[in-house]
């Protein structure tokens, strides 16, 4: 996976709007969630990253990121994290296949549901994942 200057683009500015330094690491790991058609683990990452950053770096940014709420992170029933872009606010619904464990992040899915919360709570977010059997894997 390549990032195009438009993506890199795009991802420095994103950071660069959180006012905090506008790292290489940080562009280069949005960049690659940016490109992504699904939720990406780690691993996923590392992977997408040509020449290759340090792991440990990778897990730094994708923490920084999931922070600043430039990306969002789920858990599969695998116990392992995705990251996917944050879209302001994060108002989408993910599809996780039960066979090969990916995430698909479902757009058109609405997450805004009658939820009555006790006294003084304060709902920040609600996630969905519908758990299935994706196209590749039927």
């Amino acid at each position: 996976m390549s990032n195009t200057s438009e993506t890199i683009a795009k991802a420095r500015d994103l950071v660069t709007q959180t006012r905090a330094r506008s790292t290489p690491a940080r562009v280069r790991v949005l960049a690659a969630l940016l490109d992504a058609q699904r939720p990406l683990s780690h691993l996923d990452v590392l992977a997408a990253l040509q020449p290759a950053i340090d792991r440990v770096t990778v897990y730094r940014v994708l923490d920084w990121l999931t922070e600043q709420h430039l990306a969002h992170k789920l858990s599969g029933d695998d116990r392992v994290w995705r990251f996917s872009v944050a879209p302001a606010p994060h108002h989408h619904a993910h599809f996780q296949c039960e066979n090969c464990g990916r995430f698909f992040c479902l757009e058109n899915v609405s997450s805004d549901l009658p939820v009555s919360l006790p006294a003084h709570f304060m709902a920040r977010m609600v996630e969905i994942t519908v758990k299935g059997i994706c196209a590749d894997c039927r």
